[in-house]
Formats: C-alpha cells, structure tokens, sequence
C-alpha cells in the first residue's frame, strides 16, 4: 500500500489530496523556514551548494526533537517488559498445561492484561513512532517531489527558468513544439494555456535529455545559469534529491544502502536489552524483523526521491544517539523504579 501512495506519477495536473496536502503544506514552511536561514548564509559565503541537503537534515533534527517526548516513554515501556518478564513467564507457567482450553486461554490473558495494565504498559507501544513517522514520510515525499511550491528561493529560480522558455516560445517554433510536447507528456488538457505557474511543474518532471533539448532550441546563456542554480540547490554531495534514486549502478545507490544499515543499528540497539530475557519465540520475532526491516525500506527508498532518504538516514542516526543515551538513563534507574513492585501493590491494598 505504502508503494501506491508513492507511485511516481508524471502527472503534472494532480495534487497531493485532502490527507498528503495539508502534512505537505505544514512540512513544506518548516523546510522553507530552515532553507531561508541556510540560503542566507549561502548569499554572504557565495554559493547556494547543498542548501537543500542541509534544510532536510535540519527539518529532520527538528521533527525528531519534538517526538523526544514520545520516544521516552516508547523506551520505558520497552525497559518495563524486560523487567516484568520474570512475571509474564510464571504466569505463562502456570496456565501451560491447559492451553488447548479456550477458557485457560481466556485466564491465561486476562493475568496479562492485569499485569500490563498495573504497570502501564503496552506491547504495542513501540509501533507509534513508526505510525507518526508514516504521514511524515508522505509529506516530505510530495514536497520533495515539488520543491518549487513550498520553497520560496527554488520557486524563484523555477520562474526564471520557465519565463526564459515561453518567452523564447513566442519567437522560435522549436520552442513551442518543445511546449507543447513536454505539457502532453505531463498530462496537461490539450488547448490547455500553459502559463509560468504550469510550466514550473512541468520543467519539474524534465529529464536530462528533455532538458538538453530546450538548451539546444533556445541557446541562451541566461538558460544555462538559471538551470545550473536550480541544479546547484537541489543536489548534496553530488546527489540530486528531488530525482527518484532508482536501481541503476550509480553513486545515488549510497542512500538507500545507508538507509538499510542505520535501520539495521537502529533496530538492533533497541531490540538488544530486551532479547536478553525475551522467550525464544520474541526473540526469532525480533531477528526476523531487525532482517526484513532494513532490506524494506532500502528497498523502498530506491522508489523515492534521493531527500526521503537523507531524511530517513538522518532520522536513524538520531534515534541511534537518542537510544544510546535513553539505554543509560534506564540503566541507571534501574528495573525497581521502573515498575510497580508486587510487595508494594500488595501493601497498598493492605493499608485501604
């Protein structure tokens, strides 16, 4: 489902829709916000390189630091199962022998329930991150798509590039054909006027060779310039961000290689306390998801814009610091501060 939402489409007429459009437009100011500040800074030491790679990498730190909150109690619920599993294996223990009965069953996860409930924890709290981090995903993906539209400084050189084209068009017939030719392949209504706010999209989903082609039709020096600032901010590290990163043998290929392996650390460091003391069955659970995982979503990120990765790569390596020093603080706490000791639970009741 996660590949539908993210099909490529060369449709130049479609928006993002009532759900992807308002994440976009929220993340689409954050970034411009952050890219404004970088583009600044480009202005007073001469060049604009890397301005895009730099926002998402600050628009990620800043998205992570506001799910700190969350991702506290993510990892202290996770520190609490480690600790109540010495409870939930007598218990497993105890209703053993009668399993195949519906009704011990019955028994058996009410007792669970009972602990998990006393302790304020829930064996799907891990998940909720990962389901914030979806929308987010979505978002950036049209944004990164579309980086005119959100992107004040990008908006501007798009314009430029677009209103040296049609302006070229109303002379040179090559021009024109050239138009009308990239408008058909963007979906664009036949007799639609195409103007300078349609035209940034479409040069938006131009290749290199359909781009060559206008270099070559309208021979202007003003062109060159326009399209080498647009390829100046939208590339970091020799990689283009907004083009999808695909499975040819090429540098871009570094991302989604990263991104499996900061998945794979990322999942490893917050799996590996709790597999210590995990029953058998968790922990082939947990190997076969530290496996899976980061093989999907390199995967997947070979079917996304080259920003998506930066962000996910990015998004690992501060859960991997966030984790580290979470795993030191619970540490130190120590399991008794965590949960609810029976004695105590069973002094309070004693005292009412």
């Amino acid at each position: 489902m996660l590949l539908n939402l993210l099909a490529v489409s060369r449709n130049v007429m479609k928006d993002p829709g009532v759900i992807v459009g308002p994440i976009a437009w929220i993340l689409g100011h954050v970034i411009n916000f952050f890219y404004s500040i970088i583009y600044y800074i480009g202005e007073i030491v001469g060049t604009h390189a890397n301005s895009l790679g730099i926002a998402i990498i600050l628009l990620t730190i800043f998205t992570r630091c506001l799910m700190i909150p969350l991702s506290y109690k993510q990892q202290k619920s996770m520190y609490k199962m480690q600790a109540l599993s010495p409870e939930l294996k007598k218990i497993q223990a105890k209703y053993k022998e009668g399993m195949s009965d519906p009704e011990v069953q019955r028994k058996m996860q009410m007792e669970t329930q009972r602990l998990y409930s006393e302790n304020n924890v829930s064996p799907f709290s891990g998940c909720l991150p990962m389901l914030i981090q979806l929308p987010i995903f979505l978002g950036l993906y049209h944004v990164m798509q579309n980086p005119f539209k959100y992107i004040d400084a990008i908006n501007q050189v798009y314009t430029q590039l677009s209103t040296i084209v049609l302006t070229a068009a109303q002379t040179n017939s090559t021009v024109y054909d050239l138009v009308i030719s990239f408008g058909q392949l963007g979906s664009v209504p036949i007799g639609t006027s195409i103007d300078v706010d349609l035209f940034n999209r479409i040069i938006n989903i131009l290749g290199p060779a359909e781009v060559d082609q206008l270099k070559t039709a309208i021979a202007s020096a003003d062109f060159d310039s326009a399209y080498a600032a647009k390829n100046s901010i939208e590339y970091f590290l020799g990689l283009n961000l907004t083009e999808t990163v695909g499975f040819t043998l090429s540098p871009k290929l570094i991302i989604p290689i990263l991104s499996g392996l900061t998945t794979f650390l990322s999942s490893w460091l917050m799996t590996k306390k709790n597999s210590a003391n995990a029953d058998p069955a968790m922990k082939s659970q947990q190997r076969i998801m530290n496996i899976t995982m980061p093989l999907m979503m390199a995967w997947i990120t070979t079917s996304l814009p080259g920003g998506i990765g930066v962000y996910w790569i990015v998004s690992n390596l501060f859960q991997l610091c966030q984790q580290f020093f979470l795993n030191r603080h619970f540490e130190k706490i120590g399991a008794d501060e965590i949960i609810v000791p029976k004695e105590k639970k069973h002094k309070k009741g004693g005292n009412k």
